[in-house]
């Protein structure tokens, strides 16, 4: 019986190694950042919603019965700010809009009289809306660039 001799092969673990692992390690960099990319999304979107609820919610008759003109900014400041947990506050950036739906015509939430329902030509009712946008620009990219999240919620006014 003849054996045939083991041939030796030092260091080929290592070099394999040194093959595989930067790509092993940039797969898994993509996946945490992707996943950071994704939690900034869903974060961005949940505090577009609550800022649309908070500005439904205090706007129209709010206002009027109680006196209170709630500002854009008042709505940033207490339905987004708080909220905005471990997003730097310089990056984040809030549009807070009224949209009379009998129109279709966007304004500027500080300059628009907001008016619950509006009549459409056909003397129809509407309930108006509220839009509002939230972005942040500084997601992290893979190879260090940083790329915007922005979400839009909009809600029709309560009474």
């Amino acid at each position: 019986m003849t054996t045939t001799p083991t041939r030796r092969r030092r260091g080929a673990t290592t070099v394999e190694a040194a093959v595989v692992m930067p790509v092993f390690l940039l797969f898994v960099l993509g996946i945490l950042l992707g996943g950071l990319a994704v939690f900034r999304h869903q974060q961005v979107a949940w505090l577009a919603r609550e800022a649309a609820r908070y500005a439904s919610v205090r706007a129209g008759e709010y206002e009027g019965e109680f006196g209170l003109a709630v500002s854009a900014q008042a709505i940033a400041d207490a339905a987004v700010t708080p909220y905005a947990v471990g997003l730097e506050p310089a990056r984040l950036s809030v549009t807070v809009e009224f949209r009379d739906r009998a129109t279709d015509t966007l304004t500027a939430w500080d300059a628009a009289e907001k008016d619950i329902r509006s009549v459409t030509a056909t003397g129809e009712y509407v309930s108006n809306t509220v839009r509002v946008t939230v972005t942040y620009d500084g997601v992290p990219g893979i190879f260090g660039g940083t790329f915007r999240v922005s979400s839009v919620s909009e809600m029709p006014l309560s009474n």
